[in-house]
């Protein structure tokens, strides 16, 4: 029992309700009080059903566990002294939810015969109360932790379920991630294990790379957020799923936003995708030929990050005019910039912004790239840094005589003088500071 490690899985076991009366049934264990800690176990195994049922009906509005528990509370209301609602209640739990499979109902049925010879004394025999040895409470007790207690309320294809109707009616709310996580975490992953998140992954994954119909479309985004917030919760795990199941991994729809989100999954996860397919890379790479911001995203085709950067700025000299409106690439490069920056290449990152600032080629370009590329990154720029942003800007007439420029310049004055250097020189730069 102790190579079972007892004490982890009761940390690990979901409610806490369960996991406070199920120290009393390893404590009469480790006592040699084997009768006890049968007896115990199985109420303790009763009650947790009553916990699960609860919690699909209070929080996920399952109808069928709220049409049980309403069963239950009429038979004691009509039989107050009768236990026979135990027994009806493990064969509801079978039959109508997913609580338990056929495997889980047979431990369970074979803790209670063996809790009836504990409980109920035998005339016939010297010893009217039966005593299990060590080992079959310890069987007992670990077939009860894997087939009920470690097990969530809710398994990972009904919760998905959920969670995608949840999610879509609240997407209009959800609008950033921080607020998106919160409200996942706390509806749903407290009450789950890590096993049960990496299955939710694994069907949530077809959701955004495999079906394509209106629903699916109208919400791929919310989708792949949740995705990535379980990834992110759990890493290892996710790879190792990925990794392991390389087919149905690799079945991606040939479709330009499948595709996309399967680049914006791969920008940050570079060392992924050698784990799919060689069809999925010929896909990725025909994709990019017509596809300028996912080509600005794709920097795990080439050589390096660094490389890649300097590709883009090449892209950018060469063809601005034709291939490369900013509002059309906007989200690439924050995306690719926000990669950069988790890669620790902080001063390559912020030199692209200044460069990106000073050659905007028009007044809409010049706003955009301010909104989007240098109001972010501030903060990242060493003073240094600071006066070459403004030696620059003040050459180029697109930056500095559009009209947003006053109040943008006006809010880089002031986060100067708070977090750089109030004696900046700003009379250097007489264009940008007027």
């Amino acid at each position: 029992m102790k190579d079972y490690s007892l004490e982890n899985s009761i940390e690990l076991i979901n409610s806490e309700k369960t996991k406070e009366y199920f120290r009393e049934v390893t404590s009469s264990y480790f006592n040699g009080n084997y009768r006890a800690s049968i007896v115990t176990l199985y109420s303790v195994v009763i009650n947790d059903i009553l916990i699960k049922l609860e919690v699909l009906d209070e929080i996920y509005s399952d109808t069928i566990a709220k049409d049980i528990l309403n069963e239950i509370r009429t038979f004691q209301q009509a039989n107050t002294n009768s236990p026979d609602w135990e027994k009806d209640i493990i064969e509801k739990v079978k039959n109508r939810t997913s609580l338990i499979d056929n495997v889980d109902y047979a431990h369970i049925l074979a803790l209670k015969n063996d809790r009836h010879l504990c409980a109920h004394p035998v005339l016939d025999k010297d010893d009217k109360l039966y005593t299990p040895n060590k080992e079959t409470v310890a069987s007992h007790i670990r077939n009860m932790l894997e087939s009920l207690f470690l097990k969530p309320p809710i398994l990972s294809k009904k919760i998905l379920s959920t969670i995608l109707v949840d999610i879509a009616n609240k997407k209009e709310l959800l609008i950033d991630d921080e607020s998106l996580e919160k409200y996942i975490k706390a509806k749903y992953l407290n009450n789950l294990n890590p096993t049960v998140e990496v299955s939710i992954f694994r069907d949530l994954w077809k959701f955004i790379y495999r079906i394509d119909n209106q629903d699916v479309e109208e919400n791929r985004l919310i989708n792949y957020r949740v995705l990535y917030f379980l990834y992110k919760r759990n890493t290892s795990l996710c790879i190792q799923k990925i990794k392991s199941e390389q087919e149905y991994f690799s079945n991606v729809r040939n479709s330009e936003h499948t595709i996309n989100f399967l680049i914006r999954f791969l920008s940050e996860n570079e060392f992924l995708y050698s784990e799919f397919r060689e069809d999925i890379h010929l896909l990725i790479t025909k994709h990019i030929e017509k596809d300028i911001s996912a080509k600005t995203v794709a920097w795990f085709l080439s050589e390096s990050f660094l490389k890649h950067l300097k590709q883009v700025k090449e892209w950018i000299s060469g063809n601005y005019n034709q291939t490369i409106p900013f509002d059309a690439s906007v989200f690439a490069y924050q995306r690719l910039l926000k990669v950069g920056l988790a890669k620790g290449y902080i001063k390559e990152v912020t030199e692209f912004i200044i460069w990106r600032y000073s050659e905007a080629k028009n007044y809409s370009d010049a706003d955009k790239v301010f909104a989007y590329i240098v109001r972010p990154y501030l903060d990242k720029f060493t003073e240094e840094q600071i006066t070459e942003l403004c030696k620059k800007a003040n050459r180029n007439s697109q930056v500095y005589g559009r009209k947003r420029a006053d109040e943008d310049h006006k809010e880089l004055r002031k986060y100067i003088e708070i977090n750089i250097n109030e004696a900046f020189e700003f009379s250097k730069y007489n264009n940008v500071f007027e």
